[in-house]
C-alpha cells in the first residue's frame, strides 16, 4: 500500500483537493452570498467530482511512471517504484482502473448537469495524459504545454461545472447574475496562475532529468536548446507571472479585498525566490531544488483563496 500511495503522487493529489474545495466554498459560495444564493451545483456532485478529477490524475502519474521506466533508471533510480516495489503488470491494471472509474464518474456528473460536452472533457483528459506519457513529453514544449494546460483545468472544471448546473436552475442564474462577471475573473486568474507555475515547473524539470532524457531519445527544451537557455525561457515566464500577479493585486484592492491583496504579496516573493534560484541554477541538485519551490509557490497561491472567506478590514 505504501508504494501504491507514492505511486499516485498522493500530496499532489491532496493539493488538488485543496484547491477544488476552496473554490467551491471560498470563492463560488462567497460571491453567491452576497446574492443570498447557494451553489448550484450540488455538494454530492461536486464531491464526485472532485473524486473523478482525483482518480484520472493518479491514473496520469501511474501511466507517466510505466512509461518513464528507462528514463527513471538514469535520472532517478533510488525512486523508482514500477519493477521493484510494484509490477508492471500491477501498476497497468491499477492505472485502468482509476482511469475507467474517473471518466465514468465524470460523465455521469456531465449529464447530472445536463451537458453532454462536459462529460467529453474527462475521456480526452484520459487520452491525454496516456500520450503525453507515451510520445509528448519528449518533445519540445508541446509535453510542457499539455501538463500546464491540465493542471490549468483542475480549477476551470469546477467553474464548468458550477456555471452549466446554474443555466439549469433559471431561478438560482437570476439570482446571483450580479455575481458572475467578477467571479468569472478569479476563476480566469487562478486558472493563469496555475498554467504558468506548471509550465515554468515542468520546464525545470526537464532541465533537472537533461541526462536520462537525452539517453532515452527525447527532444525537450533544455535538451535541443540546452539548460541555459531553458531556465532563461522560464525565467522569463516567471517576470511575466509576476507582472500578472501585480495586475491581480491591483483588481483585488479595487474591490475590497484587502487581505487577499496583501497575501499576495508574500506570493510575490515566492516568485521572486523561484526567479533568483532559477537564474543562478547550474546543477541537478540546483534544477531539482527550485522545481520543489515551484510547488511550494503553488500551494501558497491556492492557499490565498481562504482569504475571501475572510471578512475585510
Amino acid at each position: 500500500m505504501p508504494h501504491l500511495l507514492k505511486i499516485i503522487r498522493l500530496p499532489n493529489l491532496g493539493i488538488i483537493v485543496l484547491a477544488q474545495y476552496l473554490l467551491r466554498y471560498c470563492v463560488i459560495s462567497n460571491w453567491y452570498g452576497y446574492s443570498g444564493a447557494s451553489a448550484a451545483f450540488s455538494n454530492f456532485d461536486f464531491a464526485l467530482l472532485v473524486f473523478s478529477t482525483i482518480l484520472i490524475t493518479a491514473g496520469g502519474n501511474i501511466i507517466n511512471d510505466i512509461f518513464d521506466v528507462e528514463t527513471d533508471k538514469i535520472n532517478k533510480p533510488e525512486k523508482m517504484l514500477i519493477g521493484k516495489s510494484v509490477s508492471e503488470l500491477s501498476a497497468k491494471i491499477l492505472y485502468l482502473s482509476l482511469s475507467t472509474i474517473g471518466v465514468g464518474l465524470g460523465v455521469y456528473i456531465a449529464f447530472q448537469v445536463k451537458s453532454i460536452q462536459l462529460g467529453l472533457i474527462f475521456p480526452a483528459i484520459a487520452i491525454m495524459l496516456f500520450l503525453y506519457s507515451k510520445t509528448y513529453q519528449k518533445t519540445l514544449l508541446l509535453g510542457n504545454v499539455i501538463v500546464a494546460s491540465l493542471s490549468a483545468m483542475v480549477i476551470l472544471i469546477v467553474w464548468l461545472f458550477e456555471f452549466f448546473a446554474l443555466t439549469s436552475k433559471p431561478m438560482v442564474y437570476v439570482e446571483v447574475q450580479s455575481s458572475l462577471k467578477n467571479m468569472s475573473y478569479i476563476f480566469f486568474a487562478y486558472v493563469l496562475f496555475a498554467f504558468i507555475v506548471s509550465l515554468i515547473r515542468e520546464i525545470l524539470k526537464d532541465a533537472e532529468d537533461k541526462e536520462g532524457d537525452e539517453e532515452s531519445g527525447y527532444g525537450t527544451l533544455a535538451i535541443v536548446w540546452g539548460k541555459a537557455m531553458a531556465k532563461y525561457i522560464a525565467a522569463t515566464i516567471l517576470v511575466l507571472g509576476m507582472a500578472f500577479l501585480a495586475f491581480a493585486q491591483y483588481w483585488l484592492f479595487g474591490k475590497g479585498f484587502l487581505l487577499v491583496t496583501w497575501y499576495l504579496a508574500i506570493v510575490q516573493v515566492l516568485f521572486a525566490y523561484v526567479l533568483y534560484h532559477t537564474i543562478k541554477a547550474k546543477s541537478k541538485k540546483d534544477f531539482h531544488s527550485v522545481s520543489n519551490a515551484c510547488k511550494i509557490l503553488m500551494l501558497a497561491g491556492i492557499l490565498s483563496m481562504q482569504l475571501f472567506c475572510v471578512p475585510q478590514p
